[in-house]
């Protein structure tokens, strides 16, 4: 399936989305049980956990875990430990105050979980399509949403939601700089600047459409990556913002038969990675977008994205097609082919721990 393709089908099924959100209540919390006897504990560098979006109301998201010692996956370790589906649509997972808040989108809740197992200690509900969570303070944090025009706030000590406050758009990737948060937006061509501590927008910054991911990177800038508007054929782009004055200081646009996702950076943050089709790279210090893959896609569909912190291995995802079983690959930090392994069913999120 082409790039274009995929957007089409996933703007179709956002559509629905949204009449399903508006029409159907939630689900109920599922109750707390004891998990099943896995045998697995994991420790800090052990391996890398693979969030699998899963069919759209098929109920059959899954968090899978790749082991770096021998090689091997486990395909759902979240329902393995404590013997419960995750639920529809796993969107992210961040590691906060010692615990990873696991977002499932279509089923509106965040599930908080040991990182050792993913033994379930929380489930935060009372959203409408969440898509990510950012940590603001030790007790505070932000909940972006596709659908409800606002981000909610979350109380980081007793895990709820505690609030929200209006956001024009989509609200997506976020990152904290000082007291300030910028958000993306998907349907919106600004990143927004929040104040943590008041909670209202401060400042808005021109970007493209489609703004998809976020990148601190070693000097303290910020990268925005935007993959533009489909429907109106308006191009993304590329853009380094100074995050003390707010001002855009690099802008590097695509083409419109391009579509770049997951914008990701080195442990050093020198060097910028995303995904166009196939895996580019560039330096902090460029003047233009690469014109060769790093890493090219010929039958897969490349998904998701991730750089090991450690050594600079280089973690892809296969979605293949977007109905069976996805693929992990793990390269070299040259770009060399180590092993793949079987995850979930649309593998999209790498986060390493």
């Amino acid at each position: 399936m082409k790039k274009n393709e995929n957007l089409l089908w996933i703007g179709m099924l956002t559509t629905l989305l949204i009449i399903t959100n508006s029409s159907c209540e939630k689900e109920d919390p599922l109750p707390v049980v004891p998990p099943s006897t896995t045998g697995i504990s994991i420790g800090i560098g052990d391996g890398v956990f693979v969030t699998n979006e899963g069919n759209f109301l098929g109920g059959n998201a899954k968090v899978s875990f790749y082991n770096f010692s021998d090689g091997t996956a486990v395909e759902d370790l979240f329902s393995s430990t404590n013997s419960l589906p995750l639920g529809d649509i796993c969107q992210s997972m961040t590691l906060i105050n010692g615990k990873e808040y696991i977002v499932v989108n279509n089923s509106g809740k965040i599930e908080v979980c040991n990182p050792s197992n993913l033994l379930r200690v929380a489930t935060i509900t009372g959203f409408t399509s969440p898509r990510f969570i950012v940590p603001v303070s030790a007790s505070k944090a932000y909940v972006s949403d596709y659908i409800s025009n606002s981000i909610s706030i979350v109380n980081l000590v007793n895990n709820t939601r505690t609030g929200s406050f209006p956001f024009p758009g989509a609200s997506e990737a976020m990152v904290l700089v000082g007291n300030d948060v910028f958000v993306s937006s998907i349907n919106r061509d600004k990143v927004y600047v929040i104040n943590s501590t008041t909670d209202l927008i401060v400042d808005s910054i021109p970007v493209a459409k489609g703004g998809n991911s976020l990148q601190l990177d070693g000097n303290g800038d910020l990268w925005v990556l935007c993959y533009g508007d489909y429907v109106t054929s308006s191009p993304g782009g590329l853009y380094r913002i100074n995050t003390s004055t707010h001002g855009v200081e690099l802008s590097l646009p695509f083409t419109t038969a391009e579509s770049p996702t997951k914008l990701c950076a080195n442990n050093a943050g020198d060097t910028l990675y995303y995904l166009n089709y196939s895996v580019y790279r560039c330096p902090i210090t460029t003047i233009a977008l690469p014109t060769l893959p790093f890493i090219t896609a010929t039958t897969q569909s490349f998904y998701g994205l991730g750089i090991r912190p450690l050594n600079g291995e280089v973690f892809v995802t296969d979605a293949i097609d977007y109905a069976q079983r996805g693929k992990l690959l793990r390269y070299t930090p040259s770009g060399t082919l180590l092993d793949t392994e079987l995850v979930g069913i649309i593998p999209a999120g790498i986060y390493f721990y």
